[in-house]
């Protein structure tokens, strides 16, 4: 799993842990299905700062095969789509009981290598596409990653989003 998706999906896992409804990937009409509010996590925009790999961590020795490799960070700025969709029968209040939800996730609910520094949104409005209520807001965030450089060196393992993912292997 790439980069951003570990990220999307952390973010929806976060709003499913404190009981709103989150989708990671949609097409138009998904929201349809529907019967309550539902956030839809992707991505606006984002960009990696530096060089890909910027930050040298150190050395882990894994502790069954005795290999040494090295440990390198990354950080992406991200501006996250947290698009909420509600049903008719909601109405636009609704999103109003999911922003405030977002608002705690984002303040206390969030793994570690996830910080957020902005929760923008704006008016809700009837969306003709979905038939519900959208209120399009972003999450602007900075994600933290590692990985492992493999023994020649030229290899990296997957990137492993910190506070969300643990490789057995090399625990964060």
């Amino acid at each position: 799993m790439n980069g951003l998706e570990q990220v999307k999906d952390a973010v929806a896992a976060a709003l499913e842990k404190a009981g709103i409804s989150a989708q990671t990937a949609y097409s138009p009409g998904w929201a349809k299905a529907y019967t309550g509010p539902v956030a839809a996590v992707g991505l606006r925009m984002g960009e990696s700062r530096g060089a890909a790999l910027n930050s040298y961590l150190g050395q882990r020795t894994d502790p069954e095969t005795q290999v040494i490799r090295e440990i390198y960070g990354i950080r992406l700025d991200l501006t996250l789509s947290l698009d909420i969709y509600c049903p008719p029968e909601e109405g636009a209040a609704g999103g109003e009981r999911v922003l405030e939800g977002l608002h705690q996730i984002m303040l206390e609910g969030l793994p570690i290598g996830l910080r957020p520094t902005e929760l923008k949104w704006e008016e809700a409005s009837w969306d003709p596409d979905t038939s519900m209520f959208l209120r399009r807001g972003s999450l602007a965030c900075s994600a933290c990653f590692i990985a492992a450089a493999e023994e020649d060196g030229t290899v990296f393992s997957d990137f492993i989003l910190k506070g969300v993912v643990e490789n057995e292997k090399y625990p964060s």
